[in-house]
């Protein structure tokens, strides 16, 4: 998880931090908060992230079989559906990261020092982390997560397919990392936050496997109304019953 932010799948849940923990002057927790907010990128999908969603969704919709029959009858359709969708999933998520944020931030406040906490956010506001972040969201590979969540809208996502998804988008990046960047993150591999970091892995990954199973039933709904809406109106069809 030193390398770059948890992978942002099927998002859903709370939009902020809750009023108790807003209100709580507890320096240590704000300080993780910190630390956990720039870890993840922020509140805000990257837009390489964004580009990898759109073409992995399109390919997702494209091995479908109901989509390849109406993409036959409407050519242009999965395409029309994939750009009216994307925006709400990006919308979304966005809502949602500030709690993966919290539940993070609690585990760090708890589990590491303040100056362990300090140094990991110099690491995460530092240029090289958000050069190496943008390039492994980039070469992040979410097919096989939106193609069984496409044809099974109960599917889950497990610890280990973020694992994959993570270490190979970080074994391709260190592999074109700038000569600069890997001397920054070999220097910070070297201390005892990134140790620490290292040994919470499977507390955190477990925080991001069940914040990214969460369902909402008002996103899940939103994004069914939107999808048929797009159907719609590029087909002509009436889908409502």
């Amino acid at each position: 998880m030193a390398l770059s932010q948890p992978v942002p799948v099927d998002p859903s849940g709370t939009t902020a931090r809750s009023a108790a923990e807003s209100a709580r002057p507890d320096s240590q927790f704000e300080a993780a908060y910190n630390m956990a907010s720039l870890s993840v990128g922020g509140t805000t999908l990257g837009p390489e992230l964004q580009k990898v969603m759109r073409e992995q969704l399109l390919e997702g919709f494209e091995q479908d079989p109901d989509f390849q029959a109406m993409e036959l009858e409407f050519p242009g359709v999965t395409l029309a559906v994939v750009n009216a969708v994307l925006p709400v999933a990006v919308r979304q998520t966005d809502q949602n990261t500030p709690a993966l944020i919290e539940r993070l931030a609690k585990l760090y406040a708890a589990e590491m020092t303040a100056d362990e906490i300090a140094v990991a956010t110099e690491w995460f506001s530092s240029p090289a982390f958000s050069r190496i972040s943008a390039t492994m969201e980039s070469n992040m590979d979410l097919s096989k997560i939106i193609r069984n969540s496409i044809a099974d809208a109960e599917s889950r996502v497990s610890s280990e397919d973020l694992d994959t998804i993570q270490n190979d988008s970080a074994a391709q990046s260190v592999s074109t990392m700038e000569l600069a960047d890997r001397a920054v993150l070999m220097r910070f591999s070297g201390t005892p936050a990134y140790a620490k970091l290292e040994a919470l892995k499977s507390k955190s990954r477990e925080i991001e496997t069940i914040w990214t199973n969460e369902n909402n039933p008002d996103h899940d709904a939103e994004m069914e109304n939107i999808a048929i809406k797009a159907l719609e109106e590029f087909t002509g069809l009436d889908l409502s019953e």
